[in-house]
């Protein structure tokens, strides 16, 4: 009768598993409501993922992982996660191009693990999928390293459109002078030469644009891209 009794048990705890609600939506709907989720609160994509073995499967997939809001935590996070599962989830973030975990990874291999040419290409790919902060540091390393090429030099000054068409400029000093007042206080931002100067032919305001110059009326990308590597490397590089 035991035996019988708990075999009934297991077939009706099998049969309202079935009927469960997650367990009836088609993958693809739960794959969309996980990516949701994780575009919202990274920790409720980890409570989702935490809540049984269903959820766990459907959130660990790339699409989840691109759309992670990583652009919460702080740009300089890797340093306080560093041997804990987080960095393994920021890094499984970066692999699958979620862009603000591109540019936390980017800025430690650079400035952290001195890995000048790979950070640089991580922080570049973060900027062509249109991450602002990316963009702001993209254009000041582009611009000042001794060995640009004319392309990076181009890059630079796209990235530098992107940056000014988000009307972004102010903001990303700030958020970089913070990084560079914290944790990374000691560790010099790049080896730098001098700013590439203004290439345009047209350019009115060409090699005449000072450190306390007002740039109200300047309408050149290049002089003002200029302009702002050379605050950047006057604020960190000395």
């Amino acid at each position: 009768m035991a035996g019988s009794s708990q075999k009934g048990k297991t077939k009706l705890d099998v049969s309202i598993q079935q009927k469960c609600l997650p367990n009836l939506l088609p993958l693809k709907i739960l794959s969309s409501i996980a990516t949701m989720i994780a575009s919202n609160s990274i920790e409720d994509l980890f409570n989702m993922q935490a809540s049984c073995r269903l959820f766990a499967s459907v959130c660990n997939s790339d699409i989840v992982y691109r759309h992670a809001l990583v652009s919460v935590l702080p740009i300089a996070c890797f340093l306080n996660y560093s041997g804990r599962p987080a960095m393994t989830f920021l890094r499984r973030c970066a692999k699958v191009q979620n862009s603000a975990a591109m540019l936390c990874v980017g800025m430690s291999h650079l400035f952290w693990c001195g890995h000048r040419r790979g950070g640089i290409r991580t922080l570049t790919e973060a900027a062509e999928l249109c991450d602002v902060e990316a963009c702001y540091i993209s254009v000041m390393l582009l611009l000042s390293l001794d060995d640009k090429t004319d392309d990076e030099i181009h890059r630079g000054f796209e990235f530098f459109c992107v940056v000014r068409q988000s009307d972004a400029v102010e903001r990303c000093r700030e958020v970089f002078t913070q990084v560079f007042a914290g944790p990374w206080s000691d560790i010099p931002p790049a080896d730098p030469e001098e700013p590439v100067s203004c290439r345009s032919g047209s350019c009115r305001t060409r090699g005449s644009i000072g450190d306390a110059s007002d740039l109200s009326s300047v309408s050149c990308v290049q002089c003002l891209a200029e302009y702002e590597v050379r605050k950047f490397l006057g604020t960190y590089c000395v």
